[in-house]
């Protein structure tokens, strides 16, 4: 279980992929799928922005609390396999908060506020299963059964497999004709129920397909060797990773959190939105790559993430021998840059070349950075840094990002007036580019500090138990 081995096993391998595919399938659907989902029954990005907001405090503080029982117990097996089994069914379940059922159960006034509400409660249901089963405890497993020596190819992978389920998803969503294809001309209400039928059977088979994994992870995974850690009381080991004694003999852990922290807040200033971003009609602000033109929506993304996807695997296969520490300032570059582009990018290959270099920098980056936080992560303690990376890594870049984008968005973005019944809605607009880039610039600075520590390669001792 420790990965002390410069080589995997294809056991180990399989786990990797299939667990994590399954759950990247499930956290593309949460972070993108069920975007378009909502702005398809509400045509209101206030809503996305509070799924957002909600689902990274429950990620965050269920990864705090499952990442240390695990660790506790030493299980992760049946943490991992029941995660994704109650995951899937909260998946499934997305379809049932539609605009019409909402209009039968509150009534026509209150239907598009119901959605948003009840979306954000089940997002919250599913995101708890989803970070016990991924964030907590897959993520740990993962650090038990590598090393240093082969982080940078598990890393790449892990960080390429959001790509690969979101092409995945792209063609479902072609396949099932689910969308947020927005007629001006059409009310909510008429937007919303042309839009239901295809999402809910969307929604229905990919919580299956999460379930099957589930069980079919229960046979694969061997945790057998891990020990239980029963050192320490349960509640103090909640804050373990917050105490100024463990920081001060972390500081480049810390430093790569920090860095992490303001490169996945500019990640999160256009991720929850790019996509309806791309579908919406040029009168809102968007692209206008729908209706007619969805095949160009389809096309771009295809490419886009293959592109993306490569650019990152080669530079992971290659990540020990050009180091970890020489990727973070390509990353930033690559994603400032791409940023710049696409605030400016309005026809299909300017956009495609501007979202290539973005998405490139933004998959180096999770990679290199993800490599870097997972060596200097100290051992036997793994589960106790899982709630702490969720802290710096995920909640405060998910709150941070998505608000400042939605605060320009209600700002700076024009309110139109939707069909025949003068509903008022917000549209996501270029302008989560430029927020993009200013966090991707704020990321440089404990970047060049962390940059400056990893070459010269000061060892720091092992923090010990409680």
């Amino acid at each position: 279980m420790d990965g002390r081995k410069g080589t995997l096993g294809w056991k180990k391998w399989l786990v990797i992929v299939l667990v994590g595919l399954a759950g990247q399938f499930a956290w593309a659907i949460e972070n993108n799928q069920i975007n378009l989902w909502v702005y398809s029954q509400t045509q209101n990005s206030n809503y996305i922005t509070w799924m957002t907001t909600i689902s990274a405090v429950a990620a965050t503080l269920t990864t705090f609390f499952m990442g240390v029982l695990s660790d506790r117990l030493g299980k992760r097996k049946i943490f991992i396999a029941g995660g994704y089994v109650l995951w899937g069914l909260s998946v499934g379940a997305f379809g049932l908060a539609s605009y019409s059922n909402m209009e039968v159960l509150y009534g026509a006034a209150s239907a598009s506020l119901a959605v948003g509400i009840s979306m954000a409660l089940l997002d919250t249901v599913m995101t708890f299963f989803g970070s016990t089963g991924n964030d907590a405890c897959f993520n740990a497993l993962v650090t038990d059964m590598t090393s240093p020596s082969n982080r940078g190819k598990v890393e790449s992978i892990l960080a390429v497999l959001p790509l690969v389920a979101n092409v995945a998803m792209l063609f479902a969503q072609m396949a099932f004709n689910a969308n947020a294809n927005i007629d001006p001309d059409l009310s909510i209400a008429e937007n919303a129920a042309k839009a239901a039928p295809g999402w809910q059977l969307f929604f229905l088979v990919f919580g299956i397909l999460v379930i099957i994994v589930g069980v079919v992870s229960f046979f694969l995974i061997d945790d057998s060797s891990l020990e239980p850690r029963k050192e320490g009381n349960y509640w103090a080991n909640l804050v373990h990773g917050f105490r100024p004694s463990v920081v001060k003999k972390n500081g480049r852990l810390y430093l790569a959190l920090l860095t992490f922290m303001a490169f996945n807040a500019a990640v999160d200033s256009f991720l929850p939105y790019y996509m309806v971003y791309f579908q919406n009609p040029v009168e809102l602000g968007g692209l206008g790559y729908s209706g007619d033109n969805i095949g160009m929506f389809y096309l771009a993304f295809a490419i886009i993430l293959v592109l993306a996807a490569a650019a990152a695997i080669l530079t992971g296969f290659y990540m020990e021998k050009i180091k970890k520490h020489n990727l973070i300032f390509p990353a930033i570059g690559l994603g400032a840059l791409g940023s710049l582009l696409l605030y400016f990018a309005v026809e299909p290959a300017f956009v495609i070349v501007s979202a290539t270099l973005l998405m490139s920098g933004y998959l180096i980056g999770t990679s290199s950075l993800g490599a870097i936080v997972r060596d200097l992560t100290p051992k036997g303690e793994v589960g106790l840094f899982q709630g702490v990376r969720m802290v710096f890594a995920v909640m405060l870049p998910m709150i941070i990002g998505s608000n400042v984008s939605q605060l320009f968005f209600n700002l700076t973005g024009e309110i139109y007036v939707s069909g025949s019944t003068f509903e008022e809605v917000y549209a996501p607009t270029a302008v989560m580019f430029l927020v993009a880039l200013a966090f991707m610039l704020l990321a440089a600075v404990p970047g060049t500090f962390l940059f400056l520590k990893e070459r010269k390669k000061e060892p720091e001792a092992p923090v010990p138990g409680n």
